[in-house]
């Protein structure tokens, strides 16, 4: 298996791998950092051709980055190259019976998925992030460790929460938008903006 990423979000990503003993044959991709290991263990690949030859042996790769772009990038160019997307479930997560798409994301320790929620491809709900019910959530969003969105919050594409950030009840954020972490969002957010504060304003 092949993880798209070896910087800060991968550490993280690696714990959890090791807790379900997903370590077998574990290869780490990074075209920036000349290192070859990964944590004193893991042999890392720079290269598309060692990805492509990588994949002619196993398919499987996970997204190792936390910036929803980079993450889209990173999709685009492995399934190109003949991988296959698997998502990462942690532990202590609460799942409800009725939410669906959470097997589609990388759902990180202890958070929690109510129920009617739906989930994009490609999202990244960090640890102890909530999710509560009808919540609806665009592919490749990220939403960061400790933030709460409240029922019915309807959630773009390619969106970041910040951490222990707050979206109130039935408010509608559009695609590409960036919430401050920390920040209390209680109104609709268009398409493209970028919101901080208590109660969260628009400053791009």
């Amino acid at each position: 298996m092949l993880v798209a990423g070896a910087g800060g979000h991968a550490f993280e990503l690696l714990d959890i791998l090791i807790s379900e003993g997903k370590t077998k044959n574990l290869v780490f991709f990074d075209e920036i950092n000349p290192e070859d290991i990964f944590q004193d263990r893991f042999p890392i690949i720079h290269t598309q051709e060692e990805v492509k030859a990588h994949f002619e042996k196993d398919p499987f790769f996970i997204l190792g980055t936390g910036n929803p772009q980079v993450r889209h990038q990173f999709y685009e160019r492995f399934t190109e190259l003949g991988g296959r997307l698997i998502s990462v479930q942690g532990k202590g997560v609460a799942f409800s019976n009725f939410s669906t798409g959470a097997e589609e994301a990388d759902i990180f320790n202890l958070c929690f998925i109510g129920a009617n929620t739906e989930i994009g491809n490609g999202c990244l709900i960090n640890t102890g992030a909530q999710i509560h019910h009808e919540v609806k959530i665009g592919a490749f969003t990220e939403v960061n460790p400790g933030a709460v969105l409240l029922g019915k919050v309807l959630v773009g594409k390619f969106c970041s929460i910040g951490a222990n950030a707050t979206i109130l009840p039935k408010v509608e954020i559009g695609n590409r938008v960036t919430v401050g972490a920390g920040s209390v969002v209680t109104q609709d957010v268009p398409d493209g903006e970028t919101v901080i504060g208590v109660p969260a304003r628009i400053i791009s």
